[in-house]
């Protein structure tokens, strides 16, 4: 498969998922105010010209012809690291569509270079890393309430390793998301915390 239709395939994959989060009202944005786009221009003044956006969600307070808050996503289905550029190069891009009313999240399956973790950080984009399926190991055990309180505390330590690591092995985990310094373990929870941060 070439790098174009695999990046095309993760793309239509997280669109498929974020639709589907959105309709079941996963997303702390209300469904019936928010319209999710793939591949959706918006205008430059910069460029003279249009941006193309992997993902965008539109949503707008009620009653109002445009929208309020934009949320523009990039996908990176990547076989080696991603490296800062990628980011400083979305950065960008967000920065010409819009002003305060737009929050940028980048996805990937591929682990990010530090550089490009920390600028990420500094720009307060949040940044999510799908493990592949064969990175990831489900075990299933019984559980006491010790370790399920012990399961519900996020291990900082290992949100860095998935972040950093291309093979990092997760267990009974596929998702880390980060956002600023606050790291997540469910889509719900990253955008809870990251649309509510000014």
């Amino acid at each position: 498969m070439s790098t174009v239709h695999k990046g095309n395939a993760f793309e239509k994959q997280v669109f498929d998922y974020l639709q589907a989060e959105l309709a079941e009202e996963n997303l702390f944005i209300p469904r019936k105010l928010s319209q999710i786009f793939q591949k959706k221009a918006y205008y430059s003044r910069d460029r003279e010209n249009n941006i193309i956006t992997d993902i965008s969600i539109e949503t707008s307070l009620p009653g109002a012809t445009s929208y309020s808050l934009l949320t523009v996503v990039e996908c990176k289905d990547y076989s080696g690291t991603i490296p800062v550029n990628d980011i400083e190069e979305f950065h960008a891009k967000v920065q010409q569509i819009s002003g305060d009313n737009v929050k940028a999240i980048f996805i990937t399956t591929a682990a990010l270079q530090k550089a490009t973790l920390s600028y990420a950080q500094s720009k307060k984009i949040a940044v999510i890393r799908f493990l592949p399926d064969n990175q990831v190991r489900w075990l299933i055990y019984h559980m006491t309430p010790d370790m399920l309180e012990k399961q519900s505390r996020l291990n900082i330590t290992e949100f860095t390793a998935a972040f950093l690591q291309q093979h990092h092995q997760g267990t009974n985990r596929n998702f880390y998301g980060c956002a600023g310094n606050h790291y997540y373990g469910s889509l719900y929870a990253l955008l809870k915390g990251f649309l509510n941060d000014e």
